[in-house]
């Protein structure tokens, strides 16, 4: 895994390597082992490299082709690339490393963009075509790698991080037509981000220029509803999960570098604990997150399979003022607000992992892809969905737990559509009524197209229509927070259960594989989840958790930005200066469980933005 960036000038005007230079080091923390550059009159590729296959200096890039027409550079991995050694061979390649750059170059010299489908692996990369002068633009599947670009009079350029497109002369600024996303769901999505001209390129998608100009403006090359309906009927689910889930953890332990596991004690995590021991692998290392005192600490769970498992175990708790530290950290990694409230922690223990290995297994996406979240269970079942309606009727006075009276304000969107978008929400339309923001747009254009997308493939079947549709928003969010947090100590985040083949085999299956009673994920805990020890099969689903509330009253640093947020300029920005501030800190000291939702999206935006635009 590594860093891409560079751009290609209009006019054909020379192209800066001190340009080029500070944007592709503004991604140090992406790539710390070699950076590498290529120009050729107004065109720049540069490349900071994590090194991982093939430690070799012969393996840095942008690598070039034999002939000297192709050259690439390349953010990610191809987990599958040695099988494409016999077929390239006998086209007559000639192989100097054993790096699966190599192989992607190759590829893309032979099939062009028709070697994408046969990809295993995650990717965001850039091939320039001296020959056409054309430039092609990709990446992978799910978005797992980021990519932004920008195209303004001045040219095109591109980065893995939005930073490094500053130093190209973009100003930073914020977008404030995306405010109403970004307050509401925590998050911009599609191809859209919180900053003025900078695009999110989206997932399963290519795009090319030739002299200069876009030819194919993102085109999508993988897509899920399609992929999907055509997988073919697999005879035995069961069977072919636990094949294709160990093949998966098999493809994703290669690397010439120490690989660790991020382990939580939950059953994703643990089911890749468990693969890798079936599989034979040695000398194992899990890396968990402890939060001593705190009703949803698994730390003692993920430490007690450590040991059944003979696998070295290291827990981590972060406080005080590292806490504050890694938040500014992250902060200025991520580039863009946070949505997860974990990303400092993870970021943390990532820094602590990076002392041991430089690769980390995560069970990020098996809730998305097997409805394993507990919002998941509304959808799950018809008579179950009915009888929670009851509870719009119900006066929240009469409802003694926090967790009902959410459920109360999520349930009272006005129709199905809307629960389905606001599924994985903290703030609910109630909520903006009450803060007499009825006027921001609360239906924006991407999600309303993946939601009437997923009706066409799932006609009456709302459970799946939510997976459909965030496979292309919530997911993709925890990809930028996977990648973000472990790049940022310079660690590869990898996936199991984002390996395609799961993915678009687990949405050929028929609903019923999609039971949400019990912890959910029916596939998976009926076949590896079964030969796990009691303790953790039997253990109720809690997540990660962080109990910013409290920090935000107890920590010096937190309880100065939350005395003083009023005065913060972020809420002079478009309709946020009609929030009264200073009334939601006192409503929140007053009462900190129901007014935490609204206060920690005030507390993190305001902070991003203090640290992002202040600092």
């Amino acid at each position: 895994m590594c860093g891409i960036t560079g751009f290609w000038n209009k006019n054909r005007n020379p192209a800066s390597p001190q340009i080029l230079r500070a944007m592709r080091d503004s991604m140090v923390h992406r790539g710390p082992d070699a950076g590498g550059e290529f120009i050729e009159n107004d065109v720049a590729l540069g490349h900071r490299r994590l090194s991982i296959l093939d430690l070799s200096e012969g393996a840095n890039q942008p690598f070039h082709s034999p002939c000297g027409r192709y050259h690439l550079a390349f953010n990610g991995e191809i987990f599958n690339y040695q099988e494409f050694y016999p077929e390239l061979k006998l086209k007559g390649f000639a192989f100097h490393t054993t790096s699966d750059t190599e192989v992607l170059l190759y590829l893309l010299m032979t099939y062009g963009l028709d070697a994408l489908p046969r990809l295993n692996g995650f990717f965001a990369f850039a091939l320039w075509d001296n020959q056409e002068r054309k430039l092609v633009l990709a990446k992978d599947r799910y978005g797992v790698k980021p990519l932004f670009w920008t195209e303004t009079e001045n040219g095109l350029a591109f980065g893995s991080e939005p930073k490094s497109l500053f130093p190209w002369g973009l100003s930073k600024t914020l977008d404030e037509s995306k405010l109403d996303e970004l307050f509401f769901y925590r998050h911009v999505s599609g191809g859209n981000t919180i900053f003025e001209n900078v695009r999110r390129f989206l997932p399963g998608h290519y795009q090319v220029w030739k002299d200069g100009v876009i030819l194919e403006k993102e085109v999508r090359w993988y897509h899920l509803g399609e992929e999907a309906s055509k997988f073919g009927q697999i005879s035995d689910p069961k069977a072919w999960y636990e094949e294709t889930f160990y093949d998966s953890v098999r493809l994703r332990m290669i690397s010439d570098v120490p690989v660790g596991t991020m382990l939580s004690g939950g059953l994703d995590s643990s089911s890749i604990l468990f693969a890798q021991q079936h599989l034979g692998y040695g000398d194992l290392s899990s890396w968990n997150l402890k939060f001593p005192g705190f009703e949803k600490d698994e730390s003692a769970l993920a430490q007690r399979l450590s040991e059944l498992y003979g696998v070295e175990y290291n827990g981590y708790e972060f406080v005080g003022d590292q806490l504050a530290n890694l938040l500014k950290e992250i902060i200025l990694v991520s580039d863009e607000p946070l949505m997860h409230f974990t990303d400092s922690v993870l970021l943390g223990l990532s820094k602590q992992a990076k002392k041991k290995v430089t690769v980390l297994l995560t069970g990020e996406g098996a809730d998305e892809i097997m409805a394993g979240y507990i919002r998941h269970k509304v959808f799950g079942n018809k008579t179950r969905y009915q009888l929670l309606q009851l509870l719009r009727y119900i006066p929240s006075r009469y409802l003694n737990q926090e967790r009902l009276k959410k459920m109360k304000r999520y349930l009272s969107a006005p129709n199905t559509d809307f629960q389905l978008m606001t599924n994985a929400n903290e703030l609910y339309l109630g909520d903006i009524k009450k803060l007499n923001l009825e006027f921001i747009d609360v239906m924006p254009a991407y999600r309303v197209e993946m939601l009437e997308e997923a009706k066409t493939y799932f006609p009456g079947d709302h459970l799946r229509q939510l997976l459909y549709l965030e496979m292309h928003t919530h997911l993709c969010s925890l990809n930028d927070k996977n990648d973000r947090t472990t790049m940022g100590a310079s660690i590869e985040c990898r996936e199991p259960f984002l390996d395609y083949r799961l993915v678009t085999g687990l949405f050929s299956l028929d609903t019923k594989y999609f039971s949400t009673s019990g912890k959910g994920k029916w596939l998976s805990m009926n076949t590896i989840g079964k030969k796990l020890p009691d303790f953790i099969q039997n253990h109720e689903k809690v997540g990660l958790a962080i109990p910013w509330g409290k920090y935000f009253l107890e920590n010096p640093v937190f309880r100065d930005h939350l005395e003083t947020m009023d005065q913060n300029p972020f809420f002079q920005s478009g309709w946020m200066k009609y929030l009264d501030i200073k009334k939601a800190v006192a409503d929140f000291k007053t009462d900190p469980v129901s007014n935490y939702p609204l206060m920690r999206s005030l507390f993190f935006n305001s902070y991003w933005y203090k640290i992002q635009f202040e600092s």
